[in-house]
């Protein structure tokens, strides 16, 4: 079985979004993937290993991290 690399989206603070970059760049030191930098927006998506704190990857100027979880939509 592969390794599950967990998915997760990043909301920078507004003070710290001209940082964007450079915090994903810190993100990819603590052993993250990253997929994508929404600038405009302020949110970073990437993925980790499984076993990695997302307390961790709060990093300064990380208002937010969370899972990125697919919601499902009920057939009707």
């Amino acid at each position: 079985m592969k390794n599950q690399k967990v998915n997760f989206i990043a909301s920078v603070r507004e003070d710290r979004i001209n940082d964007i970059e450079d915090i994903a760049k810190s993100l990819e030191g603590l052993g993250c993937t990253i997929d994508n930098i929404l600038t405009l927006s302020g949110v970073i998506t990437g993925s980790t290993s499984p076993g990695t704190s997302f307390t961790n990857l709060k990093i300064d100027g990380i208002k937010n991290i969370e899972p990125d979880r697919h919601i499902k939509t009920s057939d009707k």
